[in-house]
């Protein structure tokens, strides 16, 4: 049950973040004309800092050793609240873009900054163009050798903090492109916010990258068993 002073901090801190939010956008689509590469990723990944610290979520980076900063990998991530794309940034230490609702890019402001930095959209009820677009992220990937390319495998936030199924879009990427999976597990998500509600509850949570499970081996025709055991990690970490 929400108490009345959970809902009054709430609605401070949507007060406080949101034109924070929606100012260090503009700064990073700004600098975006001028900075490239590090100098870029590192802007983006402290502006995603700093709004999370300013919303009260305390985030803890696990696994980091897990990351070969040579190497590109297709980042998994559980899928379960608005916060997703700033634990991201925040938590994957490499350079890295990815898909995102089509919708998203029709927000004001934030919309101009993801297009401006190269997210790809992506239909998640029109099969033919969710396929065109993780074509194009295919072209991305392999132009940009420097970057990952980050996927939410479950394609929707998780309605009761459990993990949902994976859709397959992510593993034909992985196969077609080389690329090892990285999965990214966000811990102690679901309580700090959840689908259906825009409460939020200042609180920790872990990002644990796990090791990368290799691609090698599959194909379209044994997917499966790449789906389950990149699932198998998730469900260790989130108990599940």
């Amino acid at each position: 049950m929400t108490t009345l002073g959970e809902r009054l901090r709430s609605n401070a801190v949507w007060g406080a973040a949101l034109p924070v939010f929606a100012a260090l956008c503009l700064v990073v689509w700004l600098a975006s004309f001028i900075l490239r590469g590090r100098p870029l990723e590192r802007l983006i990944k402290a502006c995603c800092r700093f709004v999370l610290a300013l919303c009260g979520v305390r985030l803890k980076i696990e696994g980091g050793a897990n990351v070969d900063p040579r190497r590109q990998y297709i980042v998994m991530m559980n899928h379960v609240n608005f916060f997703d794309p700033l634990v991201f940034y925040a938590g994957f230490p490499g350079m890295a873009r990815g898909v995102e609702e089509e919708s998203h890019f029709r927000w004001p402001v934030y919309g101009p900054t993801i297009r401006r930095l190269g997210v790809v959209p992506i239909s998640r009820t029109d099969t033919p163009r969710a396929i065109a677009s993780l074509e194009r992220a295919a072209v991305l990937i392999r132009r940009h050798r420097d970057f990952s390319f980050a996927v939410l495998p479950e394609g929707t936030r998780t309605l009761n903090g459990r993990l949902g199924p994976f859709k397959r879009g992510g593993f034909h990427l992985a196969v077609e492109t080389g690329l090892d999976i990285l999965p990214l597990v966000q811990v102690g998500a679901n309580r700090i916010n959840h689908k259906g509600t825009r409460l939020i509850r200042p609180g920790r949570l872990r990002c644990v990258i796990g090791p990368a499970v290799p691609v090698s081996g599959f194909s379209k025709e044994n997917l499966d068993g790449l789906i389950d055991r990149v699932r198998s990690v998730f469900l260790e970490h989130l108990g599940s």
